[in-house]
C-alpha cells in the first residue's frame, strides 16, 4: 500500500484470531476492478452503494475484518461503534449487507464484536479507494489473482494447484505456539546473486513523476501505477555494485526526492522477470519499528504487481504459499493460458 502506516494499523490484534478457510466447495468469482495493474473489489451494498476496495496482502485489518474510511460507512448502511477488545479499544463497523451475487466472500468464524469492518485511521491516505481488503481480511481464505485475466477469485477449502504451477514459500511471523501473530506475507526473491526479503504486497503503488512515466513504461490511472519498493542502504548497495543500472532521480511523486532503480532481472522461485523498476523508501519504512516488527523478520523493501502481474498467481494463507502458474501469463497484451 501507498502508505506504510496502513500496513501496520491494527495488526497488533490479528494473533487474537486466528485465520481458519472458509468452507466453500467451489470457486467464486469476486466483484472487482482491474486498474493499472490493482486490483479493486467493487461489492454492491444493499442501500445500493459499490464501494472501491483495494485489495492490498499489505494493507490495513485484523481478525477477518477489511478496512473503511469513516465518511463511507453511512453509503453502506454500516454503523459504527467503540469494541473493547482485552487490551485496547477500537472503533469498527457492523451492520453491512450486501446484495445476493454481488458481494464480498463472508468471514464465517468469529469477529471482534461481530463486526465487518475496521475504520481507517484518518492519517492513512487511501486516494483512489474508500478503503481496502487488507492482510487480516485476505489471510482467511486462499485467493487466485489472475493478472492476465483481470480476474480475481476465491479458491475453495479442498484447492489444489495446477500441476504445471511453481511454489514459492511465504512466511509469516509465529509465537512460540504456532499460531500466526500477524498476516503479513514475506517472500524472499533473488536478485544479483543474493536473497533479497520484502513484503508481498499486491497494493504497492507507484506515483510516477513525468520523468518516471518515461522511464517505466507503465499503465496508469489517475497518477498511480504499481510499483516495487526497496530501502535506501539497499538502493545504494546495487547503485555501487552496478553503476550501470539506471536510476531515475525524483522518479515519484509520494515522497519528494524519491529515486527509482532498474534491476535487470529478479527470481521468483523459478521465475526469471525483468526489468524491474524498484521505487526508494526510507529505511525506517520497514525498519524493526516499522514493517519488520510486524513480520518476525527483517524486510527491506516491497515485491509488487510489476514483479507477478503477467502471471495468474494464486495467494495460499492456509499452506503459507504463493503458487504462480507460468503457463498463464500475458505476451503483448495478449491472454496466453497452455498446459501441456
Amino acid at each position: 500500500m501507498t502508505h506504510l502506516l496502513s500496513k501496520a494499523f491494527l495488526v497488533f490484534g490479528g494473533c487474537m484470531f486466528a485465520a481458519m478457510a472458509h468452507a466453500q466447495t467451489k470457486e467464486v468469482l469476486v466483484p472487482t476492478v482491474f486498474e493499472a495493474g490493482h486490483f479493486y473489489a467493487t461489492p454492491t451494498a444493499r442501500t445500493g452503494y459499490t464501494p472501491r476496495l483495494i485489495v492490498d496482502t499489505g494493507g490495513a485489518g485484523f481478525g477477518g475484518l477489511y478496512a473503511l474510511r469513516r465518511d463511507i460507512v453511512s453509503r453502506l448502511g454500516g454503523t459504527v461503534t467503540t469494541c473493547k477488545l482485552p487490551d485496547f479499544n477500537v472503533n469498527l463497523v457492523g451492520g453491512i449487507s450486501f446484495r445476493t451475487g454481488a458481494g464480498l466472500p463472508s468471514v464465517t468464524q468469529p469477529r471482534p464484536c461481530g463486526a465487518d469492518a475496521v475504520i481507517l485511521d484518518a492519517d492513512v491516505g487511501v486516494k483512489a479507494a474508500d478503503g481496502m481488503l487488507g492482510a487480516g481480511y485476505l489471510s482467511h481464505f486462499i485467493w487466485t489473482f489472475d493478472y492476465p485475466a483481470k480476474k480475481l477469485l476465491v479458491e475453495p477449502q479442498d484447492w489444489h494447484p495446477d500441476p504445471h504451477a511453481v511454489r514459492v514459500p511465504l512466511s509469516f511471523v509465529h509465537n512460540q505456539n504456532g499460531e500466526r501473530g500477524s498476516d503479513f506475507p514475506a517472500v524472499t526473491l533473488m536478485i544479483d546473486g543474493e536473497p533479497v526479503p520484502l513484503l508481498f504486497d499486491t497494493g504497492a503503488t507507484a506515483f510516477p513523476t513525468p520523468a518516471g512515466l518515461t522511464a517505466q513504461h507503465i499503465p496508469t490511472v489517475k497518477g498511480e501505477g504499481v510499483t516495487s519498493y526497496i530501502i535506501k542502504s539497499v538502493f545504494e548497495k546495487w547503485h555501487a555494485h552496478h553503476p550501470e543500472w539506471r536510476i531515475i532521480e525524483n522518479g515519484d511523486s509520494l515522497i519528494h526526492g524519491t529515486r527509482l532503480i532498474e534491476v535487470p532481472e529478479v527470481t521468483l522461485g523459478t521465475q526469471r522477470v525483468g526489468p524491474v523498476w524498484f521505487t526508494e523508501r526510507p529505511d525506517r519504512n520497514f525498519g524493526s519499528e516499522r514493517m519488520s516488527l510486524w513480520m518476525g523478520q527483517t524486510v527491506v523493501g516491497a515485491a509488487g504487481a510489476n514483479i507477478y502481474g503477467r502471471f495468474r498467481i494464486t495467494v495460499d494463507y492456509p499452506h503459507e504459499a504463493l503458487w504462480i502458474d507460468p503457463s498463464c501469463q500475458t505476451s503483448d497484451s495478449t491472454y496466453i493460458c497452455q498446459h501441456g
